[in-house]
């Protein structure tokens, strides 16, 4: 039987099986399927429990003794084994097909492994768990599925989210699934409710190097290029990405672009801030900004974010961070009198 880690909660409240073969390349799902599986083992009285973790020279005669001295307490025996690089070596390959070939009826085992490459599938361990186990394929969670999973997560806890917000969240996050977790479980101890809009995020999801991105954004708009200058540099040396930084001052420039536009149609500054959907406490250093820019100003601060992206992803050559850098010097200096 073959299961994502999503189905394995509904099949561990029905049953539990004997034999589990978790492997995949995201952590958070190996980590999250282990633990129900191990809440699912306690349930069931598999309470003498032994994990191996598989390293250097290995002693495997330890596992193949596993079984052999029942618990004095009564307990059902319980076998995890952890192999991050998914290569046991020979011995190994043999000392996991004689564990299932003889796996006693009230035991339980879990093998636990990292990305299994396409010569590793062939190997006679990994058939054998294929063929007896249950597998948990704990597959990467991809950039355009990203979104829905964290908007899944959120659901699990009765919590909706803004579309700007969870663009943000995102960028934030960058598809690192334990970030975002940790993200969420902030969001929980603020005791956010409802629907999480983008103050949330700021104040739950951006800490850290994430908050010097937002600091960076508003030196920015307030035209203090100075400042933007050495909040640049110290994310630079701190080893922060350029598609990072890209990611949070396009945003900033998309919303300053929208209100924009709205403006030329004839809304007021701050009708179109509220239409943008641009935060209260920030339509006070944007209003000024959007009410004095010249026009076509904006869309220049487009036109090099674009170029910006075209370099960071190899279309266009030259150096992401030169690019980046001309971009918040177009963003913050200002205007002549």
């Amino acid at each position: 039987m073959k299961l994502s880690s999503n189905e394995l909660a509904k099949h561990l409240a029905k049953a539990i099986h004997s034999i589990y073969f978790i492997s995949g390349v995201e952590d958070l799902l190996i980590i999250e399927s282990l633990d129900q599986i191990r809440k699912a083992a306690i349930s069931n009285d598999f309470t003498d429990k032994v994990a191996f973790t598989v390293s250097g020279q290995f002693n495997w005669s330890e596992v193949d003794n596993c079984f052999k001295n029942q618990s004095l307490f009564g307990g059902k025996q319980f076998v995890e084994i952890h192999i991050p690089s998914s290569k046991p070596g020979k011995k190994g390959s043999e000392a996991i097909t004689n564990l299932i070939a003889n796996l006693p009826e009230d035991a339980l085992l879990v093998v636990v492994a990292g990305k299994l490459e396409k010569s590793t599938k062939q190997a006679k361990w990994v058939k054998e768990l294929l063929k007896h186990a249950t597998v948990i394929d704990c597959q990467k969670v991809y950039p355009s599925q990203f979104p829905s999973w964290l908007q899944n997560r959120l659901t699990a806890y009765d919590l909706g989210i803004d579309r700007d917000a969870l663009e943000m969240f995102v960028a934030l996050t960058e598809g690192n699934l334990i970030v975002a977790k940790q993200s969420i479980e902030r969001l929980l101890m603020m005791e956010v409710t409802g629907r999480v809009t983008m103050e949330d995020v700021s104040q739950c999801v951006a800490d850290g190097a994430h908050f010097d991105l937002f600091q960076l954004t508003e030196a920015a708009i307030m035209r203090k290029p100075e400042r933007v200058h050495r909040i640049f540099e110290r994310l630079k040396s701190e080893g922060m990405r350029p598609e990072q930084m890209l990611a949070v001052l396009y945003w900033e420039i998309k919303n300053l672009m929208d209100a924009s536009l709205d403006i030329d149609n004839g809304l007021s500054v701050k009708q179109a801030m509220q239409k943008a959907n641009i935060w209260q406490s920030k339509q006070k250093i944007i209003g000024p900004y959007l009410a004095s820019q010249p026009k076509g100003k904006i869309d220049q601060l487009v036109h090099q974010a674009c170029k910006v992206d075209n370099v960071i992803k190899g279309v266009d050559l030259g150096s992401p961070w030169e690019e980046i850098g001309l971009l918040l010097f177009m963003f913050s200096v200002p205007e002549p009198a």
